[in-house]
């Protein structure tokens, strides 16, 4: 049997990792097999990454800044940059919070104007076809005591012809009963 042969060599070439990856990832993928080639033991614990745009800034900030007063290993000036990062994303969040609250003010002011106009506009209309109702109610209501009228005088002209006729029935009826006897 043969020895074996331990290379240095990765299966993925660094131009594959770059278009599989991106630039960057290809880049620590190197450096990482670069430090894993030479064995280097470096114990620097004492670099703590702050990542600016985290939403958990101001805990991190403030657990670097308590660490750093124990340790004492950072400068004054380093304390102060954090705190003062801590302070902006506070003002850059109420900023938010305003703008947020000034859409939310206005789309509520926006929105109640156009359920109040819509209500006052169907009002109007409500209002103008109950009035042509109560105008057309108006008029056969007056249709109606015109037909009422004139039932009533023909109703009057009707009795008057009945007891006429009844009347002219009775000397018939009378005269016939004259001549029978």
């Amino acid at each position: 049997m043969a020895p074996s042969h331990s290379s240095n060599k990765t299966n993925i070439t660094t131009s594959q990792a770059t278009s599989r990856r991106g630039t960057r990832q290809a880049k620590q993928r190197v450096e990482n097999h670069e430090l894993e080639a030479e064995v280097i033991d470096d114990n620097d614990d004492d670099d703590v990454d702050v990542d600016i745009n985290s939403s958990e800034n101001g805990a991190l900030a403030e657990a670097v800044v308590a660490e750093a007063s124990q340790d004492g290993s950072q400068p004054n000036s380093v304390q102060e940059l954090l705190r003062s990062m801590q302070a902006d994303q506070h003002k850059r969040n109420e900023i938010r919070k305003k703008s947020v609250y000034k859409a939310y003010n206005e789309a509520h002011a926006s929105t109640q104007e156009a359920i109040t106009s819509h209500f006052d506009e169907h009002e109007v209309r409500a209002s103008e076809a109950h009035e042509a109702q109560m105008a057309r109610l108006k008029d056969l209501l007056k249709i109606k005591a015109q037909i009422e009228a004139t039932m009533a005088e023909k109703l009057v002209a009707l009795r008057q012809d009945y007891v006429y006729h009844s009347k002219a029935l009775e000397m018939v009826v009378e005269h016939r009963m004259k001549q029978l006897n």
